[in-house]
């Protein structure tokens, strides 16, 4: 019990540390849902947007020929992420090509593997297997807090000061070189152009990773404060990028694309009961879930069409099996709704 309350004050944290960045960077919009604030439990409210300048530490490359014709933004979200499968499956069922990928955190994991020519039914294939979540949590959670909490405070009694976080991350990184083909190890590398999203705790701004060990640059995306350690690089301190970018689609303009697809895995959010939020864990869920709506939403103007998977129904860090294939499927059917518009668009030309 001792060990769950501790995971959860960490992830409380972390949803308070969100919360900062998000204020500071616009004014939010006044919320109302409904003209009655007495909305029946499981009522979906969507969530409203407004649009926030990103300038990052690191812009992409301007070498490229020419701009990518189409650009896929997947949003952060933690197992929430696996509607981002579901959303690759139909694209290549559709034949829809994808010229460029920028995914923040969970976004980055699955937009990475994708880039470096991973079809999506094998992503999908190593969700289901439980692969992609060991990867994330090699051991529990209350046996990882059990040894590293403990650890973490005696070396602070002798005023030593370890990297803060409950796991190294390095399992993030290791997943993805060991499922990477050959010469896909750096992102120039890559099959279609592609950019991990992380934060920059040190100038608190966005960091798109363009170049570099592919591996390393989605540990950085994925590593949640107090969860994973920041990972350093270049005289930054990386940590993920749904800090402040869980929806990166000013990495896909910045890029000259002239058509953007945001997915979008906040845009709906369930009205609950007491019960559902009556343990420190849920009730921190729920907040993360409410701040990252708020930060998505501020990036929706940045792009030309929407995705947005129904998967509010999703813990953070739920990876068992039958969620995850819902998740999928969920991304499916949001998806094909999608589809009409974009063969419109390329067809087009704009």
């Amino acid at each position: 019990m001792l060990n769950r309350l501790k995971i959860a004050f960490l992830t409380f944290l972390f949803v308070g540390a969100a919360s900062v960045p998000s204020a500071s960077a616009v004014e939010s919009a006044a919320v109302s849902p409904a003209s009655d604030p007495t909305l029946p439990v499981g009522t979906i409210i969507a969530q409203p947007a407004s649009p926030v300048k990103e300038e990052p530490t690191v812009p992409p490359p301007g070498e490229r020929q020419k701009a990518p014709r189409l650009a896929l933004v997947l949003a952060g979200g933690g197992s929430r992420g696996m509607a981002h499968i579901g959303v690759l499956k139909v694209f290549k069922a559709a034949g829809i090509p994808v010229d460029f990928v920028a995914g923040s955190s969970m976004g980055a994991l699955i937009g990475g593997l994708y880039a470096a020519g991973m079809e999506p039914v094998e992503i999908e294939r190593l969700a289901l297997s439980g692969k992609l979540k060991k990867a994330f949590f090699p051991l529990p959670l209350a046996l990882q807090a059990a040894v590293t909490l403990p650890r973490y405070c005696l070396l602070r009694f002798f005023f030593i000061k370890p990297k803060i976080g409950l796991y190294s991350g390095k399992s993030i990184a290791n997943f993805v070189r060991t499922n990477l083909s050959q010469g896909s190890s750096n992102i120039e590398n890559l099959k279609i152009h592609f950019a991990a999203i992380s934060i920059n705790l040190k100038d608190t701004r966005p960091v798109w990773q363009t170049t570099g060990d592919l591996g390393e640059a989605i540990e950085a995306s994925c590593s949640v404060p107090f969860f994973y350690q920041p990972v350093g690089r270049e005289n930054m301190l990386l940590v993920d990028g749904g800090l402040r970018s869980n929806l990166p689609t000013a990495a896909g303009n910045s890029m000259g694309s002239p058509i953007v697809i945001g997915v979008k895995l906040h845009s709906f959010l369930e009205s609950v009961d007491d019960k559902d939020i009556n343990t420190l864990l849920r009730y921190a869920d729920r907040l993360t879930s409410v701040v990252m709506a708020e930060i998505e939403g501020k990036a929706v103007d940045g792009a030309d069409l929407l995705i947005e998977p129904k998967v509010q129904y999703m813990a953070l860090f739920s990876f068992k099996r039958e969620s995850v294939k819902r998740a999928i499927a969920a991304g499916e059917a949001a998806a094909w709704k999608i589809v009409p518009q974009i063969k419109t668009r390329l067809q087009s030309g704009d």
